[in-house]
């Protein structure tokens, strides 16, 4: 049984279910005990493995499902829905998520279709359509057939600030536009959804907003860790890899390997890798191809973030995006 974190009449089981999903290790969520009030924080991904996992831990918890008074969902990414349709099937038990987070998990017909041409857009202006085939496919299958994926029982709106259960809601956006953290200020727990794994890895998904437009992860990321830095946060719940509490440690590791990263991209523009293609080529090697979705959101992110500070201009030749140093960097 994994440990129990327990202080006065408050307690964190956590489900720790072990995987190999993304390279990440485990696929966690939590449940939250607040006096008489248990919620469940995130809740897996939808397979038959973690399903039986997930109700063998609540066995071995004493926790019964009629027991939890609410589920809150991090984000809106399918390793952390998976039993939530089948819990709301038998038990009338409220759903909350981000605004943001909404439309996303309900898989409506506008999202959906703004999100295909978003990203056919996007990789077509970075040219690199012939990696985004199978993410591609997938994003077509997820419009044919939302009905596997979407969640079907209402879902209530989280706003930043808001108090909920004995959490404080602390909008983060980086790894997803949607993401939330919920903070107990008694305790110091941070359920912390995919803000900050222990490894000090951003995992900065490119999206886009609810209009349509790029948002850049990496810049969120960084004010998000700004934000959170004023709290004082004593433990972690992460919704992968282990539970820690050096926060400000994973953070400042955090912030340092995205300068390292910034300052690396830039050298090899200045170099005359002057595509995504050319950088990711330049950097990861065979890599770029075999973890592309995570690449390219790490190139995008990144030589965004270094035309926001003036270090590179980029430019459409031919339809798709060029990067250059600025006269400044060459001097």
């Amino acid at each position: 049984m994994d440990a129990i974190i327990k202080t006065g009449n408050k307690a964190v089981y956590p489900i720790i279910f072990p995987s190999d999903y993304s390279g990440l290790g485990s696929i966690n969520c939590y449940v939250y005990q607040n006096g008489e009030d248990y919620t469940l924080i995130d809740a897996g991904i939808k397979n038959e493995g973690f399903e039986q996992f997930f109700y063998r831990k609540l066995k071995e918890y004493n926790i019964e499902i009629n027991q939890i008074t609410g589920i809150i969902l991090t984000h809106f990414h399918n390793d952390h829905i998976g039993v939530v349709n089948q819990i709301t099937n038998d038990y009338r038990i409220p759903v909350y998520a981000s605004e943001i987070a909404i439309p996303r998990l309900k898989c409506e017909d506008d999202y959906l279709q703004q999100k295909l041409s978003f990203y056919y857009d996007l990789y077509e202006q970075y040219g690199v359509p012939e990696f985004a085939r199978e993410r591609m496919a997938k994003m077509e299958n997820t419009l044919q057939n939302k009905e596997q994926v979407m969640i079907y029982p209402p879902i209530m709106k989280l706003e930043d600030g808001q108090a909920i259960g004995g959490l404080r809601v602390m909008t983060a956006p980086g790894h997803s536009p949607d993401s939330i953290c919920l903070f107990d200020e008694e305790t110091g727990w941070l359920f912390a959804g995919d803000f900050l794994l222990a490894t000090g890895m951003t995992n900065a998904l490119i999206d886009h907003d609810e209009s349509g437009d790029i948002t850049n992860p990496i810049s969120q990321y960084i004010d998000s860790i700004e934000k959170i830095k004023a709290y004082n946060v004593r433990t972690v719940f992460a919704g992968h890899k282990e539970i820690y509490e050096n926060l400000n440690e994973v953070m400042e590791k955090s912030l340092s390997k995205i300068e390292y990263k910034l300052q690396k991209v830039v050298s090899k523009i200045s170099e005359g890798n002057h595509t995504a293609k050319q950088l990711g080529d330049a950097i990861y090697g065979a890599r770029f191809a075999k973890y592309f979705t995570f690449i390219i959101s790490e190139i995008i992110g990144l030589t965004l973030l270094a035309e926001q500070r003036g270090l590179i201009v980029r430019e459409l030749r031919g339809g798709d995006w060029c990067f250059s140093v600025t006269s400044l960097i060459d001097q």
